[in-house]
């Protein structure tokens, strides 16, 4: 057993191969005492098992099946609103699989990682790792409605955590990012992925977007009153950018705050295109004049164009962490992650390394001449009255 309990989940395999089916059923049952586990040799019998069963929620997919293949099968999963955890199967190509990858993101499926042919038992434990522990944190993934998210603006439950961003070649701690998280009558915190999206759906995301910059620089505030001199990075959302107002909101806080403009770094994301891109570059130029910094962030994930960073006045890439998590190692990753640094550096834009989960990334990151980085490796997310302490104690370790 892997010491963690995976019994509650319920595996749909998909491959043509009875030998793979039945090696990645034995290894599902003895090493992780999951029981439930059904098998499909075929697309059609897949979508047959989705439909009917209706709680399959994690599935491994081959891609090289006849007739309908697992490139195929991957939007009827999508269409049929499969909110379940995603594994690739496959002998093919590097590349093919890191296209692929990008697909199953597309689709918004849940992808959580592939395995290479031929498999062995321990391919697994990556894998396993990325799932939640239980029923509670499967479900609760599902999205808040719009009650529950006015509720939550109303009683001032929108909370903020801060992940501290250190400075690669010193170690230096510098900033922190502000994390939206929520509170709830019933499931407690709640997660960004809980409820975003929905508050993007209306002018909902402006109050939550709003919420955050106040408390954030309420606490920024208090640190520097403290000692800690540092900068503090907030997302935008791009439908609070396009309110006329923005600029002018964000300028009073930084008065009645007593914080220098430079101090503040507003993180834009290229993950829900702006209505009006017009107001949005209003606002950002704006702001930049008067000093306030700007960073493109999850850049690499989706829709990054040079044209995008020669338009928006950038002072930082946020480097997605799937640049240093899938397929670090290969050439072609390897070749896009230098691709990018030159490209900040030629325009004068620093860089940010997202996902610093271990020793290993973190070594890379610094290697390849990333300016600064975040990540669990050098800490999770925390409270804002856990930050002094933190910095004491990262500033005695390095």
């Amino acid at each position: 057993m892997s010491g963690k309990d995976y019994s509650w989940l319920n595996v749909l395999l998909v491959d043509d191969s009875v030998s793979i089916l039945n090696y990645v059923s034995e290894v599902l049952n003895k090493v992780y005492d999951i029981t439930s586990i059904f098998t499909a040799s075929s697309a059609v019998e897949a979508t047959q098992i989705i439909r009917k069963t209706n709680n399959i929620n994690l599935v491994f997919l081959d891609l090289n099946m006849p007739n309908v293949d697992g490139i195929q099968l991957l939007e009827q999963i999508s269409q049929l609103k499969y909110k379940g955890y995603l594994v690739i199967m496959s002998g093919v190509s590097i590349r093919i699989i890191s296209s692929v990858e990008l697909l199953a993101k597309k689709y918004q499926l849940n992808y959580i990682g592939t395995l290479l042919k031929p498999m062995h038992e321990s391919d697994f434990h990556p894998i396993f790792q990325k799932i939640g522990l239980n029923k509670t944190h499967y479900s609760a993934a599902e999205s808040l409605k719009n009650y529950e998210i006015i509720r939550a603006i109303k009683n001032d439950d929108i909370e903020v955590l801060y992940q501290p961003q250190v400075e690669l070649i010193t170690r230096t701690f510098v900033g922190v990012e502000a994390l939206c998280r929520m509170k709830h009558p019933r499931l407690g915190t709640v997660s960004p992925d809980q409820f975003i999206d929905k508050a993007e759906e209306s002018d909902l995301i402006v109050h939550i977007t709003m919420a955050v910059f106040k408390k954030s620089m309420h606490n920024w505030r208090k640190w520097h009153q403290m000692g800690l001199h540092i900068k503090l990075s907030v997302n935008a959302s791009p439908i609070a950018l396009e309110q006329p107002e923005f600029a002018d909101v964000i300028l009073h806080l930084l008065q009645e705050f007593s914080m220098p403009a430079d101090m503040l770094c507003i993180e834009v994301t290229e993950s829900v295109l702006a209505d009006n891109p017009i107001q949005e570059l209003v606002n950002l130029n704006r702001l930049h004049m008067k000093g306030v910094e700007i960073a493109l962030d999850d850049f690499g994930k989706e829709n990054s164009t040079v044209e995008r960073l020669q338009k928006l006045p950038l002072n930082y890439l946020k480097l997605d962490k799937s640049y240093f998590i899938d397929h670090k190692e290969t050439i072609g990753q390897l070749s896009l992650i230098n691709t990018s640094l030159s490209l900040a550096s030629k325009l004068n834009i620093k860089t940010v390394a997202e996902g610093v989960e271990n020793s290993e990334v973190m070594k890379l990151v610094t290697e390849i001449g990333c300016d600064f980085a975040q990540g669990y490796y050098i800490a999770r997310p925390i409270s804002a009255k856990e930050i002094i302490p933190w910095a004491k104690q990262w500033n005695s370790q390095t």
